[in-house]
């Protein structure tokens, strides 16, 4: 694993994160380091934004964007987030 990645293995302990870097092995064919790699790139700069005040909904469009998956994925994540 690389450095940049090990501060965020955490981020990835979530069950949804795990389904996501699962779905993107399998249905995009990316190594499981891509697959974690743009995950972690992906949720690092949405907790910087709303870290800084913003609001999490405005990033769901972009989920669905750079993942292709449904919102609900975005929304089971963000509560899972919340609570954790």
């Amino acid at each position: 694993m690389h450095f940049f990645l090990a501060p965020v293995a955490l981020i990835c302990d979530s069950i949804f994160m795990k389904r996501i870097i699962k779905i993107l092995m399998e249905r995009d064919g990316l190594s499981r380091e891509d697959a974690i790699h743009q995950t972690v790139t992906f949720f690092r700069e949405m907790s910087e934004d709303i870290a800084m005040g913003g609001d999490p909904f405005e990033w769901e469009d972009a989920f669905t964007s750079e993942f292709s998956l449904e919102p609900d994925f975005f929304e089971d994540l963000i509560f899972s987030l919340a609570i954790a």
